[in-house]
């Protein structure tokens, strides 16, 4: 068996894991929404992340072959991304999403680019690209025509919440991009679950009622199990375990779907007014990180081919 034809078969293997995990996390918006219906914002953080944590643990021992174990120098990093994408940004994003449709959240949260770039040069002092500041801007109109577009006056402190959560996103993301990993990245994950759900768990019990899980039916509980262990925790899972099969620019191109998935989803699901200019701002955002993820080399063929 050639070297090439494993890297194939890797490779496949990951796009197949990758696609699953888009089409988890996708559909879940609508099934958030509708989640939000039977229990509280701050208990479905909470439960979301708490029933994930099995299936993630079953990942770490079906692949490293024991319990999770949290290495030391990775214990600040892990705790960044738990307060600041899994408490904070998460949280923000479930107690907007009670105001708002849930496509249109799914298409505000990926403006971690624009809040990238503003941490990037504002704070590192970095000097950005043509190409990303034309991409940013791009976004940044796609982001601003649905902010005009979406909801009625009393929805805009909600929409501007989910840019807020999409901030304290990319500041998660920007401190793991600075981070080497020292342990697994899936143990990683595992931790930051259990730390954002006990978290979670406590401001619930102190700020919300206790549900009424007695009268939960089946479909409830359906409902739950998706949100939770297959959308969170299979989802977060295949992502995390495909990552090292593709190559980065690969990762955020099939990424990019997980955002249509969540628009289209929610427009069939929950019969959402598709609105022009919000689908318009969409098409925008989209393509943006669409262009971003192509290798450059592609580009380059794209712009000789328009020239000839």
């Amino acid at each position: 068996m050639s070297t090439r034809y494993i890297s194939n078969d890797v490779q496949s293997k990951g796009i197949k894991m990758l696609l699953v995990a888009v089409l988890c996390l996708g559909f879940n918006w609508p099934a958030m929404k509708v989640g939000l219906e039977i229990v509280t914002p701050l208990w479905m953080v909470s439960l979301r992340f708490l029933l994930s944590i099995p299936v993630l643990a079953l990942f770490v021992m079906l692949t490293k072959k024991r319990v999770p174990i949290l290495h030391r120098k990775d214990r600040a990093v892990v705790a960044v991304v738990a307060l600041f994408q899994f408490i904070l940004s998460m949280g923000l994003i479930t107690l907007c999403l009670q105001f708002i449709p849930a496509g249109t959240a799914s298409i505000l949260i990926y403006t971690t680019p624009l809040w990238m770039l503003l941490i990037d040069t504002l704070w590192y002092r970095q000097q950005a690209t043509s190409k990303r500041l034309i991409l940013t801007a791009v976004s940044t109109v796609g982001c601003a025509m649905i902010l005009f577009a979406s909801g009625e006056p009393g929805a805009r402190i909600p929409l501007l919440g989910m840019l807020v959560a999409s901030a304290l996103w990319a500041i998660a993301i920007r401190r793991v991009s600075f981070h080497r990993w020292h342990g697994s990245v899936i143990e990683a994950v595992f931790w930051q679950f259990v730390i954002a759900g006990t978290a979670m768990l406590c401001f619930a019990i102190a700020f919300e009622p206790f549900p009424d899980f007695a009268q939960y039916n089946a479909l409830n509980w359906l409902l739950l199990t998706y949100i939770g262990p297959v959308a969170t925790g299979l989802g977060f899972g295949l992502m995390v375990a495909a990552g090292p099969k593709l190559a980065p620019e690969k990762i955020v191109l099939i990424s990019t779907l997980t955002p249509i998935v969540g628009y289209v989803s929610s427009v069939l699901l929950l019969d959402e007014v598709l609105l022009p200019l919000v689908v318009a701002g969409a098409v925008l955002m989209i393509a943006a990180l669409v262009v971003n993820g192509l290798p450059a080399k592609i580009l380059k063929k794209i712009a000789r081919h328009n020239r000839s």
